[in-house]
């Protein structure tokens, strides 16, 4: 059953509402019916059940909508747009596809007087009352990348357009400047490195799977030990599911070529041991690797992968994976670290298992995580109104 609550906010502000529906189309229908035409939409997000009911049930639209203290809701009123392109447009601010309701009849829908701040964690507050930079900060946005994208010299236009308009342009803004990275081609030979955690061997294991079943080659394994243990049990398994031969001797290594590359596996390298990055860059340069391959666990503070960037200069990494992608509520402080890295971006990867989610579409995926929900809600309601 879907819930509508209102609280009293005041002479001058009105009322606000919070209805909880299962479709746009839905939220449209009850608040033309239950509070009148001249209802604002304040914010839409979209929430999920508790527990196991969010892996049972549909997810559903938290609407936020106010009414005018002393409006009647329905004669003054003429709409700006339709019901039908009002609809429309509410389900195209929803990141995530929300599944259809079926009809509900609208006596199911009670208003009732509550405390407001206990049922919401704190009431959405108008579009007007933030300029673009502080609605950044507010929901989160790095400050790292505000402070370079208020250095571009089209900031002062950003800074006062429409919050949509600021988000797309934004958005092209980053992805022309991502374009920008100087690529390198993945060899033959390609070496994975990293810290201990951060997710080397599964990120390894998900390279071999897309070879395998994706680039249809047969690649290799070798696993380097380089003075420091480097158990085999985890990926020996996985190399013998997949068909792909592991070795822990180079000089048994068979011809090299695109249908046979090589991967290796070092241990994890210690960030503040620099002495193990440079040993590690002696063994690659023996075995002529030119593809290296720094990965980072991008949950991790900024600072850690920025030192383990400089370590891995050691090695002369030539390339970046990020790893627990799922874990990051958003992508934004990536982006000055892959932008300023001078590391060619080569994958995201999600999940902790060698079944998660590997992707090579770098730029499709930052963008998907740069701009929180709530970021989005706002800038639609900047521009509808029922």
């Amino acid at each position: 059953m879907s819930l509508l609550e209102q609280k009293k906010l005041g002479e001058e502000s009105g009322k606000k509402f919070r209805l909880v529906v299962r479709s746009a189309e839905e939220a449209v229908r009850v608040i033309r019916e239950k509070l009148g035409d001249n209802a604002k939409v304040i914010s839409v997000r979209q929430v999920g059940g508790e527990g196991l009911k969010r892996f049972i049930s549909s997810p559903k639209l938290e609407v936020i909508a106010q009414v005018l203290e002393g409006s009647d809701g329905k004669e003054d009123f003429t709409p700006e747009l339709s019901e039908e392109k009002d609809s429309r447009n509410l389900s195209s601010t929803i990141s995530e596809p929300v599944k259809k309701s079926q009809d509900t009849n609208s006596d199911d829908y009670k208003l009732s007087e509550v405390d407001y701040s206990k049922t919401i964690e704190s009431a959405p507050e108008s579009i007007e009352e933030h300029n673009n930079s502080e609605l950044l900060s507010k929901f989160g946005f790095d400050q790292s990348l505000l402070s370079d994208i208020q250095s571009w010299s089209n900031w002062e236009d950003l800074r006062n357009a429409p919050l949509g308009d600021m988000l797309k342009n934004i958005t092209i803004g980053l992805s022309d400047r991502f374009k920008g990275v100087e690529t390198m081609e993945i060899t033959d030979k390609i070496a994975l490195i990293g810290a201990p955690g951060v997710g080397k061997t599964t990120t390894l294991c998900k390279f071999l799977a897309h070879e395998v079943f994706m680039n249809k080659t047969i690649p290799n394994v070798l696993k380097v030990e380089n003075g420091v243990p480097n158990p085999d049990d985890a990926l020996r398994i996985f190399c013998e599911v997949v068909g792909v031969t592991l070795y822990r001797e180079e000089e048994s290594l068979p011809e090299i070529n695109s249908e046979n590359p090589l991967f290796l596996d070092f241990p994890g390298l210690c960030i503040s041991e620099i002495d193990e990055w440079r040993n590690c860059n002696e063994v690659l340069d023996r075995l002529e690797v030119k593809t290296r391959i720094l990965v980072v666990n991008g949950a991790y503070d900024r600072d850690i992968i920025n030192k383990s960037i400089r370590s891995a200069r050691h090695l002369n990494a030539t390339h970046i994976a990020i790893t627990h992608y799922d874990e990051m509520t958003n992508s934004t402080k990536l982006w000055p670290i892959i932008l300023n890295s001078m590391l060619v971006p080569v994958c995201i990867c999600d999940g902790q298992n060698v079944t998660g989610d590997f992707s090579t579409s770098v730029l499709n995926q930052l963008i998907s995580k740069t701009f929180p929900k709530e970021l989005y809600s706002k800038g639609f309601t900047s521009y509808q109104r029922f």
